[in-house]
């Protein structure tokens, strides 16, 4: 009889079960420390002549000192009747286990050292007296067991080890001893540390071609019943085993070379047709683990290598029966595994890829169909196995999964338009039914991007955005289901983007769209004070604009507007110096660049159609900010603006040229070191772009070498640096841009302090001592805008700058005077005064 889905060709019901969970007594240990002591040949000699303690080779002999409820042996079937004869050897047929196997491992030894004659079969040896030992007691054992008891059964492994690392398998008999004994040792999980030395002794046997010597089957019937419980060991069972043992990232890599060269050796166990494969790509795989590879690849590659090579065993059977069966495999290992283990992690991809590479739609649908309900997303890694097990199965049942999901997902919304019971109502507005919700939404932007061509034309807009819409409509909107959704629409618009120019996205179901993420910044924006919704909305806005077809430039301007907003303005900081000390600070200043860099990106886009409300209404006003924090932000934007206007050949920034210079020479001396280096960038672009616009030549200098001087300690050092900086920019500075300059200098004047106003006036002066004759026609308006200046709280600062200012242009200017400048109150001596 048997209990599998049915044989299946290639299949052996090697072993069956007497309990589906594995036992942890330390009868696992014990066992095999059994077969090796007890396994020898008869020994024909005085064993009196062994000179060894019944404790030999144990450091806590307390679990030897009381009687254990396992498998009996014969003590004369173990060491012969001469045994009997030594006085350190006590007969006890009821509990000889603790006076036997120490000496067990000192035979052993000997037996490899004077390879003593075998007149006996093995399998004598290993007769078990199991009508000694019920299953009662066998459970009252394991009951029992204390921490103690489990260090002891490491410390019985660890002997175990030792053993089979020590053994020389050219003696006569050992293969028979053996083989295929060692095969019981792989699936048990409680056995994982010891598959290294079985590694090694299996690659022994099969380099001498010894492994076709017995099947499982023919070892005695009583000791297989007795010391081992655990899953049917069949040719998918030992394949699932070595893979999850292979795909564990705490595996080490020593243990994950051997379940790969178990499975290389064992490939006529597993199935006939891998075996040339196999033995192409296994020593590849092992090549990467020894650290032979340059390219040592991180867990997540590792985990993809691996997965890839499973599908192609698969393909290379082209057997859809044992598929099938590998999979039943495979589920069952994930349904028992413990939530957030590394193995379940794992199992979830490759159950995935296995049912990718099954033909039957029913068998794949009912597969997804039990995870995806056994699966609690309110924990994070089930959560994201789920999404991970969706999407490696879609690799060739995109189709079948998408119509899975949409089944799913129909029962969990099934109570928004229908009556239903009080009962299915709490189960549906259960927080496992509103994680699971989330879970499916970034499920489907997962298979948009895992979707050809023609998989997304077909199903986009009907079944993945239908489906996340209805999802997310029947979610309670909660943060984790917020992110859920940004997410899928930065998803499946980025995947809908690769498809091509020539296809367009659905203009009503696009602005449904962008109306939900626009609310999104206005919510968030206006009642929570640090949130990654609205970064995470810039990206998903990003990819979503640049679908056909295209927005309008007012719709465009306003959602930059808000983007700037809740990305550029926002924290302020205050919130800036809480989120440093938080423990999710760099995750969070993380995810603030990346929605930086998209926001850059994103007005990158409007450059198309409009360039004076980029630079005039977002990074001027950011750029004279007191929040440092908002500068450093502004700057990297301009910085990403000036590069795309710089790398598209538009010159339209020239048309700000004198406003631009004007904000950014305050910020070469900001308080951030940032901030400096990120304004020098800044006008190192806008001279490219002039130069080019132009067709001059760019009369630079060194800037690059000047930056180092920003960077001194010194704020003389930096005013310096930055005055230099000012000089080659005025070489091919345009003379009608000169009250846009003064204009921004104003500004700064007014709503600045410390070192930016210092800078400030510095660049000022600097202008007027290389211009100040050549800007007549200006004159009048400058004057005004002085004057102006003088109206601030502030004007004591930068009152020296101002009175200079007068006194340059009254001496490059004959028909200016000091008293069309200043109140009759000051007189013309205390602006020269000033000025000097």
């Amino acid at each position: 009889m048997q209990s599998h889905q049915g044989r299946v060709e290639g299949e052996e019901n090697l072993f069956r079960p007497t309990n589906h969970t594995p036992s942890n007594t330390p009868q696992g240990a014990i066992g095999l420390l059994a077969v090796l002591a007890y396994g020898h040949p008869a020994v024909h000699q005085d064993p009196s002549s062994l000179r060894c303690s019944p404790t030999a080779g144990l450091q806590s002999p307390s679990l030897l000192d009381r009687p254990h409820h396992l498998p009996q042996f014969s003590c004369e079937d173990a060491v012969g009747e001469g045994a009997k004869c030594s006085p350190k050897i006590k007969i006890d047929h009821i509990h000889c286990f603790t006076i036997i196997y120490p000496p067990g491992y000192v035979f052993i030894k000997g037996y490899q050292k004077h390879r003593w004659a075998t007149p006996e079969p093995p399998e004598r040896l290993l007769r078990t007296k199991s009508n000694r030992c019920s299953d009662n007691t066998v459970v009252q054992a394991a009951g029992d067991l204390s921490a103690q008891e489990a260090r002891e059964e490491g410390a019985l492994q660890e002997l175990c080890m030792d053993i089979l690392g020590s053994l020389d398998l050219s003696v006569r008999g050992m293969t028979k001893l053996l083989w295929p004994r060692l095969l019981l040792y792989v699936v048990p999980a409680q056995y994982t540390g010891m598959l290294i030395p079985v590694s090694r002794c299996v690659q022994a046997l099969a380099e001498r071609g010894d492994l076709m010597v017995r099947e499982v089957e023919e070892l005695d019937a009583h000791f297989l019943s007795s010391m081992f419980q655990g899953p049917l060991l069949t040719p998918q069972t030992l394949l699932a085993r070595l893979l999850v043992v292979a795909g564990s990232p705490f595996a080490g890599s020593e243990l994950q070379a051997a379940a790969l060269l178990l499975m290389q050796n064992l490939h006529s166990r597993i199935h006939r047709a891998v075996g040339a494969m196999w033995a192409a790509e296994i020593p590849l795989l092992l090549q990467c683990l020894q650290g032979k590879d340059e390219s040592f690849p991180d867990s997540a590659e590792w985990e993809q290598r691996l997965l890839k090579f499973l599908r192609a065993s698969l393909d290379t059977m082209e057997d859809e029966a044992w598929t099938r069966g590998l999979s039943c495999e495979l589920s069952r290992w994930l349904s028992s595994s413990p939530s957030g283990s590394g193995e379940k992690s794992f199992l979830y991809k490759a159950l995935g890829t296995v049912l990718g590479a099954c033909k039957e739609v029913l068998h794949v649908q009912e597969k997804l169909l039990q995870h995806l309900e056994e699966a609690n997303a309110e924990e994070p890694s089930e959560a994201q196995g789920m999404i991970s097990f969706l999407s490696h199965a879609a690799e060739s049942n995109f189709h079948t999964v998408l119509d899975t999901l949409t089944m799913f997902a129909s029962r969990l919304c099934k109570g928004q338009k229908g009556r239903i019971s009080r009962r299915k109502k709490m189960e549906l507005d259960s927080r496992r039914a509103h994680a699971t919700r989330s879970a499916l939404i970034l499920a489907h932007g997962s298979l948009a991007l895992r979707a050809s061509k023609e998989q997304l034309l077909a199903r986009l807009e009907g079944d993945i955005v239908g489906n996340i819409l209805l999802l997310y409509s029947c979610s309670c909107r909660d943060l984790q289901n917020t992110l859920a959704l940004v997410q899928s629409i930065t998803d499946f618009s980025s995947a809908f983007q690769a498809v091509g120019d020539s296809v367009c996205f659905n203009p009503s179901l696009k602005g449904k769209l962008l109306e939900i993420l626009t609310d999104l910044l206005k919510k968030y924006y206006l009642g929570t004070p640090v949130s990654p919704v609205p970064l995470k909305v810039v990206l998903a806005l990003e990819q979503l604009s640049k679908l056909k077809p295209s927005l309008g430039t007012k719709d465009m301007c306003d959602m930059l507007s808000l983007c700037c907003k809740n990305v550029v303005l926002h924290p302020s900081a205050e919130m800036m110096l809480k989120i440093k000390k938080s423990q999710q600070a760099a995750q969070y200043l993380q995810l603030l660049q990346t929605s930086l860099k998209a926001l850059g990106r994103l007005m990158v886009v409007l450059l198309e159609t409009e360039t004076s409300g980029l630079f005039q209404n977002i990074v001027h006003r950011s750029m004279t900010s007191d929040n440092m924090w908002e500068r450093k932000r502004a700057l990297q934007i301009c910085s990403q603006l000036l590069a795309a206007c710089e790398e598209h050949g538009r010159g339209d920034a020239c048309k700000h040229f004198g406003s631009l210079v004007g904000l950014l020479a305050p910020l070469t001396c900001d308080p951030m070191p940032t901030s400096r280096q990120l304004a020098v960038t800044c006008l190192s672009s806008l001279l490219r772009i002039q130069a080019k616009a132009t067709n001059g030549v760019i009369k630079m200098g060194d800037i690059g070498s000047l930056c180092e001087g920003l960077n001194d300690r010194s704020t003389v050092c930096q005013l310096q640096t930055s005055s230099k900086i000012a000089r080659i920019v005025y070489r091919t500075f345009p003379l009608e841009d000169t009250i846009d300059f003064m204009m921004a200098i104003k500004d700064t004047f007014r709503k600045a302090k410390g070192m930016r106003v210092r800078a400030a006036g510095r660049w000022m002066i600097t202008f007027l001592q290389m211009y100040g004759k050549d800007i007549c026609r200006d004159v009048p308006l400058t004057n005004y805008i002085l004057r102006s200046c003088t109206s601030s709280p502030q004007h004591s600062t930068f009152m020296p700058f101002l009175s200079q200012a007068v006194v340059i242009l009254t001496r490059c200017q004959a028909d200016v005077t000091t008293d069309s400048f200043f109140p009759a109150a000051w007189s013309p001596q205390t602006v020269r005064h000033g000025g000097e």
